[in-house]
């Protein structure tokens, strides 16, 4: 239960909505219960009075039609007051667990992957609303209705109510036991399929285009189809146990109405209980059975519940990696940027970053060169914080990094990363992730200075551009996250590769903006390619995870023997 009490904790948030769903559950078995005994007394009294004797009909009649009406609307009131408290928790659930995981950088979540955090989020939450639903409350209304059925039943005979406990001990403890110990293997193998297949099935949609240019599918198709059999397998296992225990229960159930049987009649023929009194006990155990038939099925999927909940404890119980103080400074020159012998390495990967050193002044545009794999990306996640150094000092506005809170280092930079990301929206929507106080005219300027107006079929910033911006080409994605980072109103401004992909003369436009559309703002972009060369300050060359060279664009482009010149001259 360990891994489950965190979760039984949150129930408190909700306790009135718990407890009412319990409290009205426990009126409807009562109600159903005392409708059967009710009924098979008012039959028996009604046969053994015969048609000679006076009867009193209107009394058991009217308790009848009052037990029915108030089990039917005991369980309607059950049904909602319980499932509006399961909704509340899971909803409480995935709120708590967004929470915790927001905070943990890339450097955790990419190790668990995106399809696989959306299978925890959605289906081992779902799966927790067994705790509440289908083992807490129907636990504990079982214990409270066998306690006061045996209690009642001893009221008559003390052996009758010793043979019904046996009986609710064996169908409420021991066969839940043996399905929650025949089923905890083959449950949580069931919750680990069933993520499995949602991954799979994830990543199919994700990447079927590129399965389909490249023959792909038929493999991945396949691997769908392991996966859905290997959940089918585990299902038929979970169903062939649930049989078994229902089938028990039957039994359990059978059994104890004969042991009570048998003995009643001996205490009838000896004058020890009346026949009718016999009859409406049976009727009340057996109508009482039905408070103790939803435990074996639930104990059953416990396995599968824990497990969920151990999935969801990996992300939950992950601790940030070195994070942001609660209070910090604020930046002594904003703009400023500084790395101090940095060295840094993804995990199992060679360096990407070995002894880097570079100073930075408010307002400098920098233009960062190398090939693919030379450290340039690295630096905006270290400046961003998604990683921390291995070793070596980082500074932004004259302060160390992580000194800095969240809040204060977020306001710092404004950020257009690879890949870019947008979200399913209008234009406008997109926009405003920026800076939300941004007004139409504002950011229809900038859209048209980006040469993105005519990509919007005339709605403006009411386009809406699809999920991941799929209704446009890479290049206006880029230019729309471009657009954004822009608004952003921040001293430091970091691009990476801004203008990949774009013609020359949209380039030009692209390159003209970032350069001058908010004055004094540094300005740190990275690149393949020296065409941009001319417009920057600062030229810093990267190979390997090491600053090769750096220095003035107009001194470093004149001496042959730098390596910038050289790169322009190919």
């Amino acid at each position: 239960m360990k891994l489950l009490w965190p979760y039984i904790r949150q129930m408190r948030a909700h306790i009135g909505w718990v407890l009412l769903g319990s409290l009205l559950g426990l009126i409807t078995l009562l109600a159903g219960i005392g409708l059967l005994t009710l009924s098979g007394w008012f039959i028996t009294a009604t046969s053994l009075a015969g048609a000679v004797a006076a009867f009193n009909f209107f009394t058991p009649g009217a308790g009848v039609r009052g037990f029915a009406i108030l089990r039917t609307l005991g369980r309607y009131g059950e049904r909602l007051a319980s499932h509006e408290a399961t909704f509340r928790l899971i909803a409480r659930l995935r709120i708590g667990f967004y929470r915790r995981m927001e905070p943990l950088r890339p450097a955790r979540l990419n190790a668990i992957g995106s399809a696989e955090l959306l299978s925890r989020l959605i289906a081992d939450i779902g799966a927790l609303d067994n705790l509440y639903l289908r083992i807490l409350s129907p636990t504990l209304i079982a214990l409270l209705v066998v306690a006061l059925v045996c209690g009642f039943i001893s009221l008559y005979n003390g052996t009758l109510a010793l043979i019904a406990l046996v009986g609710f001990l064996i169908a409420g403890l021991l066969v839940p036991l043996l399905g929650h110990r025949l089923g905890a293997v083959s449950g949580a193998e069931q919750s680990r399929s069933q993520a499995g297949l949602r991954t799979r099935l994830v990543t199919l949609i994700q990447g079927m285009a590129d399965l389909r240019i490249y023959g792909g599918m038929a493999r991945a198709q396949a691997r769908v189809d392991r996966a859905q059999q290997a959940l089918l397998h585990t299902q038929a296992r979970m169903g062939g146990v649930g049989a078994l225990v229902n089938s028990l229960i039957q039994l359990v159930t059978g059994a104890t109405l004969v042991a009570m049987l048998l003995e009643g009649v001996a205490l009838v023929q000896s004058d020890h209980l009346a026949a009718i009194v016999l009859v409406f006990l049976l009727f009340c155990v057996l109508a009482a059975f039905e408070a103790v038939m939803p435990l074996p099925p639930a104990y059953q999927y416990l396995g599968k519940t824990r497990e969920s909940a151990a999935r969801l404890a990996v992300v939950a119980e992950t601790e940030a990696e070195r994070p942001f103080p609660e209070q910090g400074p604020e930046p002594g020159r904003p703009g400023a940027i500084r790395f101090d012998k940095v060295e840094f390495s993804y995990a199992g990967q060679e360096r990407a970053l070995d002894g880097v050193g570079f100073a930075i002044e408010p307002g400098e545009k920098v233009l960062v060169l190398g090939h693919s794999g030379s450290g340039k990306s690295s630096l905006i996640n270290l400046l961003v914080r998604f990683w921390d150094p291995d070793s070596g000092v980082i500074e932004l506005g004259g302060r160390p990094i992580e000194r800095y809170t969240e809040e204060t280092l977020r306001r710092q930079v404004s950020v257009m990363g690879q890949p870019v990301q947008l979200f399913a929206g209008s234009v406008r929507d997109n926009l405003r992730i920026g800076r939300d106080s941004a007004d139409d005219a504002e950011m229809l300027d900038l859209l048209d200075r980006l040469l993105l107006t005519s990509a919007l079929d005339g709605q403006g910033l009411d386009y809406q551009v699809g999920e991941g911006g799929s209704r446009l080409s890479g290049g206006q994605r880029k230019r729309l996250a471009l657009a954004r980072a822009l608004l952003r109103d921040a001293p430091i401004l970091l691009l990476d590769e801004p203008t990949e992909g774009l013609d020359p003369h949209t380039e030009q436009a692209v390159l003209e903006l970032v350069l001058n559309y908010r004055a004094g703002q540094t300005l740190l972009l990275i690149s393949h390619h020296t065409a941009a060369l001319a417009h920057f300050d600062t030229v810093m060359l990267m190979d390997r995870g090491r600053v090769l060279e750096r220095g003035d664009v107009r001194r470093l482009s004149a001496d042959p023997e730098s390596r910038i010149c050289q790169l322009k001259s190919l």
